[in-house]
Formats: structure tokens, C-alpha cells, sequence
């Protein structure tokens, strides 16, 4: 600051410098099923990193509050719609070194990377990538669990892919969320290569602790010795209720305030409720994933300069 800045200067500088510190400098992205409440969970943990309660706020979404967004707001309580309420998920978090927002629709939404860009043009992207033909059987078990799918697998594929109007609410996108060379390509062309920090599942659950270090130098902050009894547990893991009546009655009901909560949590993944046991997906439905994803992994590669036989696990 020049010395003939008057005090309006002044006061106007660091207004400008503290509404830059509200918005968040770090944000994961997507892929969804990919692994990121895991990693949402491990950084939670960090003494100098700040996560709200509220994993995905999509507060940058195209048609949600962002600042490209013409002012629309989201009615779902699962979204955040309007810069009030989404400031206000990270009132407590002006002593952290860095400060996350964790909404996987980001990465497949055409628009969310400007939309960040505009308000935090320093802010680091993180990645993560499962193979897509496993994340796109993945989202369909997911949706068929809660029952925002009726149809079989290889038809709701076609269905949901042949939309012409697509979008996160919208449509599945449970191919279109892995198409990945593209959505990876804007966040470069948008932030730098070097503030884009691509991490594949099969890292994160292999070798946790060198992944984790790589992710905490990429945002900047002490690397920890994360305690390996962390890794054991898989979060955000399929499970489908054995006894749908008796599972709502233990995790869901007013019973479930009289259990302790840690008798609620390893409940909540038991084997006694619950079947941990992924449904296998029929060759036909493989097939047509895998000629969807074959190129456009070629193309990612390209553009990462890197082989990534991770994102072909399942491929048969």
C-alpha cells in the first residue's frame, strides 16, 4: 500500500482482503463415488484444515447462487443456494491455514470451475478418479437403494446417457459423470495445471499415508502421521439392509436416541443389518461402458502425461 492511501483506501483494501479469506481456498471436486467422503473425513481430521458439517453445499453449481448464476437459488435442503447461508458454513474457520468445500457436483457441471475461479482465483482443485465403469455401477446401486432408480441397470445406462437435457439434479449423469479428460481439462484451463491435483481412488486406499501427504503439500499445510486405524474404516461403503424394518427402527427411528452413539455407528455398518456384498454387473452393461470410457481415457492420459491402468480395474 502506497503511503498518500488515505483511510477510506484502507478500510476499502481490507474489506477486499477479508471477503476473499470468507470464500474457501481448497476445493474437492468430484468424481462422486470416487472416494472423496473418505478423503473429506481424513482432512476433517487436520488441525490446520477446516471442513464444514455439511460435506457438499454445491453452492457453485451453474443453476444454484453462484456468481454466474443470475441470482438463482435452490430449494433442496441438501443445496445451498445463497452466498448468506453458504458463508455461513465457514463463520468459524478464519484460523485455518486451509479451508475446504467437498461437492463432487462440481467437477461434472459445466460451469462450477468458473464460478470459483471468480471469486477464489488462487484456490487449489483436488481430484479424485475410480474407474468409471465401477463409479457408474457404483451411483446406479446408489440410486437404486434409495429408490431414485426402478429401471435395470443396462437400461437405465442408455436412459439416463441419451437425455438431451442433462445436469446434477437433473438427469443420473451416471455416465456422463465419468467422462473425465473434459471436466479435468477445464479445471486446468481454468486454475493451471499446478493448482489441479489429480488423485485416483486406488491410491487413496492402497497407500493412504503417501496420498495424504501429497494431498496436504498440495494444499499447503504440516503433513501428518495419520493413525492407520483411520484407514480401516471405508466410508460412504455399499451397503444394503438385510432387514429394511429392523434397520430403520435402529439407525432412523426415535429408539435410536436410547443407543449409544458408538453402538449406532458400528450398527450402522454391521453385517448383522446389513449386506456388504456389491451385486455383480452383467457383461452387456460392461461392454457398453467400457467402449464410452476407452477413449476418452486416452484422451485423460494425454492430458495428465501419464498411464492410468487404475481407471481400467474391472475391465474385462
Amino acid at each position: 500500500m502506497t503511503e498518500d492511501a488515505g483511510e477510506g483506501d484502507c478500510c476499502l483494501v481490507e474489506n477486499k482482503e477479508r471477503l476473499e479469506m470468507d470464500w474457501p481456498s481448497f476445493y474437492i471436486v468430484g468424481a462422486m463415488k470416487s472416494g472423496t467422503s473418505s478423503l473429506y473425513s481424513y482432512l476433517k481430521k487436520h488441525p490446520r484444515v477446516f471442513l464444514p458439517a455439511m460435506k457438499e453445499p454445491h453452492y457453485f453449481l451453474s443453476h444454484l447462487g453462484g456468481p454466474n448464476a443470475d441470482g438463482c437459488m435452490s430449494t433442496d435442503e441438501n443445496c445451498i443456494g445463497d452466498e448468506p447461508r453458504y458463508r455461513n458454513l465457514y463463520r468459524n474457520a478464519g484460523s485455518f491455514a486451509a479451508v475446504g468445500d467437498a461437492s463432487t457436483s462440481y467437477l461434472c457441471d459445466e460451469n462450477a470451475a468458473r464460478n470459483i475461479h471468480a471469486v477464489r482465483p488462487d484456490a487449489q482443485i483436488i481430484v479424485m478418479l475410480r474407474d468409471p465403469v465401477e463409479r457408474a455401477h457404483s451411483h446406479y446401486q446408489m440410486d437404486l437403494q434409495t429408490g431414485k432408480e426402478e429401471l435395470p441397470l443396462l437400461q437405465a445406462l442408455k436412459n439416463d446417457y441419451s437425455s438431451r437435457r442433462k445436469g446434477w439434479g437433473i438427469t443420473h449423469l451416471y455416465v456422463d459423470a465419468g467422462l473425465y479428460a473434459g471436466q479435468i481439462e477445464r479445471y486446468v484451463k481454468v486454475f493451471g495445471r499446478e493448482r489441479v491435483l489429480v488423485v485416483l481412488t486406488e491410491e487413496l486406499k492402497n497407500d493412504p499415508r503417501s496420498t495424504l501427504l501429497k494431498v496436504t503439500r498440495h494444499l499447503g499445510v504440516d503433513p501428518l502421521c495419520f493413525d492407520s486405524a483411520e484407514h480401516s474404516h471405508a466410508y460412504n461403503a455399499y451397503r444394503r439392509p438385510k432387514y429394511p424394518a429392523l434397520q430403520r427402527l435402529v439407525v432412523k427411528s426415535k429408539v435410536s436416541r436410547f443407543i449409544p452413539q458408538s453402538l449406532r455407528r458400528s450398527l450402522r455398518y454391521s453385517r448383522l443389518l446389513f449386506d456388504i456384498r456389491k451385486p455383480s454387473m452383467d457383461s452387456e452393461s460392461r461392454r457398453y461402458l467400457q467402449d464410452i470410457f476407452a477413449p476418452d481415457i486416452f484422451r485423460l492420459e494425454e492430458l495428465l502425461g501419464r498411464k492410468l491402468p487404475e481407471l481400467r480395474k474391472s475391465w474385462v
